[in-house]
């Protein structure tokens, strides 16, 4: 099931996220236990991308109380999900539970699996490192004492998401260097809690390095508004879809930082010079995209919309019933923001596996291999339809932007300049 569900979840990835930057794999130790301790700011998605595009099978440590029903629990643990307890929601009796937890991951680690940890405990949706447990620095020593040296070492992985509760952002992740349990041995026959403070503070420093971190609520949107003038400054290739490229990870964390040490004089003035750029930009009914990209307008693009049409409404549609109900689930049914995309996913995912053993089972039976062909073709169709869109966007929004006589374009260019020239200024 888990060789199964991974090819068929990469797909589903591909097509949720614009672009998925993941850089620094490499770093992995190959052949050793591992313990990948990841941050946390979506459901589990971040879990999945890492399943998806990381060489190795994976095992989760993941909420208790998803476990409580038969059918779901071999599910999860099909799918290489174990469950870990917390008080909040499984109450004091259900802490006995987690020394079977322990074990598993005691001896996973000892048959060099990789056991990947949550370490910040629970979901929120924001752009900084939240305080880091313990739990990852004692099943690490748990395995040391269980089972000796077995050269266990600890991966952080950094998650960071342009627009976690968007569909077709952009998703970041960053592999830091690998921490020797090895190298806390001497402290750990010293002082076992100390070994564990000690560790903790290494995994919390390394993720740290690995995240777009605003650090202050109050400089969020400010700081989004930067992020926006980047992107729209900066053109992104559209394949590969997976790709190996840190820096726009490394901008965005400089930008954040840029923020960050800005006086409170200098962050008000520049919230009120971008306030006042976007206000005259909607006056106008143009948007930043098409003054940036007025080029996005021309014949070949033209050309590309008016051909590609029938193609775009065919993928449209014969997609549409997945990912529209998959969107009506998540935003009908789903109260927290930090579920909303995941579940919008996971619906999708399921329904999409649904439709392969369709196609594959049946599809075959009544009209042979061809069936094979209309799934890639389906799934083809309903990649070329977002990309389509996407151009008609840019398209739309350059061409609303021609409209413009060449003073008001200039006053506009001008005035954007000084916002580029101060995210240039964050970048360099």
């Amino acid at each position: 099931m888990y060789s199964f569900v991974r090819p068929i979840a990469a797909l589903a990835l591909k097509i949720f996220f614009r672009k998925i930057y993941f850089t620094n794999r490499d770093r992995l130790p190959k052949g050793k236990p591992l313990i990948l301790a990841i941050n946390h700011p979506t459901a589990f998605i971040e879990p999945c991308i890492c399943a998806c595009f990381l060489p190795m099978q994976l095992y989760f440590l993941v909420r208790g109380d998803l476990f409580k029903k038969p059918f779901y629990r071999k599910i999860l643990n099909i799918l290489h999900m174990v469950p870990i307890y917390r008080m909040a929601e499984d109450g004091y009796g259900s802490m006995k539970k987690n020394n079977d937890t322990f074990r598993f991951c005691y001896d996973a680690l000892n048959e060099r699996k990789t056991v990947v940890i949550l370490p910040e405990g629970s979901t929120v949706q924001e752009k900084r490192l939240r305080p880091i447990k313990k739990g990852l620095a004692r099943i690490a020593f748990g395995a040391y004492e269980t089972h000796g040296d077995i050269d266990l070492h600890i991966v952080a992985i950094g998650v960071n998401y342009t627009e976690p509760d968007k569909f077709r952002s952009v998703a970041m992740f960053d592999v830091g260097e690998p921490i020797r349990l090895r190298d806390y041995y001497d402290y750990h026959a010293e002082n076992p809690k100390k070994a564990i403070r000690l560790l903790t503070a290494k995994v919390k420093e390394d993720l740290e390095n690995l995240i777009v971190s605003i650090p202050e609520v109050d400089d969020e949107k400010l700081t989004e508004q930067f992020f926006s003038i980047y992107h729209n400054d900066h053109k992104e290739k559209i394949f590969p879809i997976v790709a190996e490229n840190r820096k726009p990870l490394t901008d965005e964390m400089n930008i954040g930082k840029g923020v960050h040490q800005m006086t409170p004089e200098e962050k008000n003035n520049w919230s009120q010079q971008i306030e006042n750029y976007l206000s005259n930009l909607k006056s106008k009914g143009v948007s930043d995209v098409g003054l940036q990209k007025p080029k996005m307008y021309n014949w070949k693009n033209t050309l590309f919309l008016v051909l590609g049409f029938i193609p775009f409404l065919l993928g449209f549609w014969l997609n549409y019933p997945i990912f529209g109900f998959a969107k009506h689930v998540s935003q009908t049914k789903v109260k927290r923001q930090e579920f909303k995309a995941p579940v919008a996913l996971a619906v999708g995912l399921g329904l999409s596996i649904v439709l392969v053993f369709f196609l594959v089972s049946v599809g075959v039976a009544f009209w042979g291999w061809w069936a094979i062909l209309v799934l890639i073709g389906l799934f083809y169709l309903g990649r070329f339809s977002l990309v389509y869109l996407e151009i008609y966007e840019k398209w739309k929004a350059a061409k609303a932007s021609r409209k413009l006589n060449s003073n008001e374009i200039e006053a506009l260019k001008k005035e954007r300049k000084l916002i580029s020239d101060r995210v240039g200024e964050m970048i360099a």
